[in-house]
């Protein structure tokens, strides 16, 4: 409990620093204004600070065990004063968004198996479209009503484009809640993952449409009207051309990306250049398609949806999630703290926090029950009543309503009073109430079970080395590492089997009887060989691979090294450098 307090105490000394050093934001841009060069070291130096806020949102967040995306918020709220220069101009303001949007786009859609996409597709697109117009229909209802009840002067646009806004979720505030979680149901977490990354696209689609209807002078007199004007021919040119364009940039792009591939394939070596190219590709085509009149968000999302990350880019890949995750997607939640005035947040609490309750306990079911419901009776992987309540449930919303937020910012719309405010508030519910109780909801409603393991890895005293594996992997790699120890002269060699979301009884005892039988063949052909023998043992863990590896790793185990296969923790080298004990990627 002490040390909970100490990180918490920690967390704000940090963030009341950058509030301080913050407001001598004034005194440190009127120093650099002097000379020729003063509009770009002004720039430099705020470019610098959103470098340093995002690497204090990684550690902050690891630190207090809170959404990075929440701690970016506060960093933004205290760091205000310094990101005047980029706050206050929209041209900037609009470079940066939607830079940002565009590669976390196209991260989502690479998120996604393209082949659990096709399964699920009906599901998927019912959610997406059906539900996600459901959703944002009745949560501009519910602002304009509550507005009005509360007495908060607010225009009718602003509670339209909240709806259209907000209506989305967001796969990287979803993925690693779900991540600790093996469902009954595979296809549940599936409909999730992609459903929120589909709504991304099309919550943008959604306001780009209301945006335009805006821009071109129209007014409606009721909300009805507003969402009804989506359906007019007018709006379904926008839509068809947003769609259609943005669907035939995306395909370009993916052939773009196969020759990388295929390059990469033949030259049988990547280099860090190919990073270039392959940042580029969704950038390129979120232009073109915007040129061509059609959505450069969703042409960024299908060229990720379509390709397929091999062996050969993997240094790619990483550097890509560590420009998304560590840089762009913190940017976003900083620069939306920056644009919220505090005294202006508590002043819309009220509407902000109900709003959010309302929208998460009442919206979210009735958007899921009328989209899904009907697979409760029809199609090949039916989704059961506590699903739905479990889909119901999770409403995690983030990174993409965040940038639409900065984009409406950045237009300089008149009569936007209350926007930022809500909507920051409805981010934040979102993001810290419910993470905390899905897996609860999840073993409560019977749909999946936390994968933890009650007992800590327990090896032997002996040197070990330990191949770890989530299959059958294992079997053709075992002679490589049983010759690497009569090599190095280990004692003992244990498989580590963690099928994570793949475990049953049934497969753990098969998985488990093929190593035993291997173990006896290799042990026969080296007493026939006359070499040493080394012992054998198989370990089975229930929770995921990785954090059993960190766990076997801080243990007292005698544990020489660690095999894992290539592909395995491609996205955990930051934790593995901080290991003591050696790892070995095979094939």
């Amino acid at each position: 409990m002490k040390k909970k307090s100490y990180r918490y105490l920690l967390s704000f000394v940090v963030i009341l620093f950058v509030s301080v050093f913050s407001h001598f934001g004034d005194v440190i841009y009127k120093s650099l204004e002097h000379g020729s060069e003063a509009a770009i070291m002004v720039n430099f130096f705020v470019i610098a600070a959103l470098f340093v806020l995002s690497f204090l949102v990684f550690y902050l967040s690891h630190l207090v065990k809170l959404p990075s995306f929440v701690v970016a918020i506060f960093l933004g709220l205290a760091a205000k004063p310094l990101l005047v220069p980029i706050a206050t101009s929209s041209e900037v303001l609009g470079i940066v968004v939607g830079l940002g949007a565009t590669l976390i786009l196209f991260s989502g859609g690479l998120e996604i198996p393209f082949a659990n996409f096709k399964k699920l597709i009906w599901k998927i697109f019912s959610v997406s479209f059906v539900g996600l117009f459901i959703t944002a229909f009745l949560f501009s209802w519910m602002i304009w009503g509550l507005g009005l009840l509360l007495g908060f002067k607010l225009s009718m646009m602003v509670a339209v484009l909240l709806g259209a806004v907000l209506a989305s979720t967001d796969p990287a505030a979803i993925i690693p809640v779900l991540k600790n979680l093996r469902f009954h149901n595979r296809s549940v977490k599936d409909i999730i993952i992609s459903e929120s990354a589909v709504t991304d696209v099309v919550g943008t689609l959604l306001t780009i449409v209301f945006l335009t209807i805006s821009l071109s002078g129209i007014v409606f007199e009721n909300i009805n009207q507003w969402y009804g004007a989506i359906f007019n021919y007018n709006s379904g040119i926008i839509l068809a051309k947003q769609m259609i364009f943005g669907a035939i940039l995306g395909v370009a792009g993916y052939f773009f990306l196969e020759i990388l591939l295929k390059f990469k394939h033949f030259q049988g070596e990547e280099f860090e250049a190919d990073s270039a190219f392959f940042i580029a590709v969704p950038i390129i085509i979120f232009t073109i398609a915007l040129f061509a009149g059609g959505s450069g968000y969703l042409a960024a999302f299908v060229a990720g949806l379509i390709f397929h990350i091999t062996e050969h880019l993997t240094e790619t890949e990483r550097f890509f999630n560590n420009l998304v995750d560590g840089f762009l997607k913190p940017i976003i939640f900083i620069l939306l703290g920056a644009l919220v005035d505090l005294p202006r947040l508590i002043e819309y609490a009220p509407i902000g926090i109900l709003a959010a309750v309302i929208f998460m306990f009442v919206i979210r079911p009735i958007a899921v029950f009328a989209s899904l419901g009907i697979f409760k009776y029809y199609g090949k992987e039916r989704l059961s009543f506590k699903d739905l309540l479990f889909i119901s449930f999770v409403r995690e919303t983030g990174a993409i309503p965040a940038v639409l937020m900065l984009t409406i910012v950045a237009l300089g719309l008149r009569d936007m009073n209350g926007l930022v405010e809500i909507g920051m508030w409805t981010i934040l519910l979102t993001l810290i109430v419910e993470p905390l109780l899905t897996p609860w909801v999840a073993k409560f409603l019977g749909v999946a079970e936390v994968m933890v393991d009650k007992k800590s890895v327990k090896l032997s005293n002996k040197s070990s080395i330990v191949l770890v594996t989530r299959g059958e992997s294992f079997v053709g790699r075992l002679p490589f590492v049983k010759d690497w120890a009569v090599r190095h002269h280990a004692e003992k060699i244990v498989v580590m089997l963690c099928l994570e979301d793949k475990f049953t009884n049934k497969l753990e005892t098969h998985i488990k009887k093929i190593a035993i039988n291997e173990f006896h063949r290799i042990e026969e052909a080296t007493k026939k060989s006359g070499q040493k023998a080394i012992e054998f043992s198989f370990v089975s863990r229930r929770g995921v691979l990785d954090e059993n590896i960190r766990s076997m790793a801080e243990s007292n185990n005698e544990v020489s090294v660690i095999f894992v296969g290539k592909k395995m923790l491609d996205h955990r080298l930051d934790e593995i450098k901080k290991m003591q004990i050696p790892f070995y990627f095979i094939d």
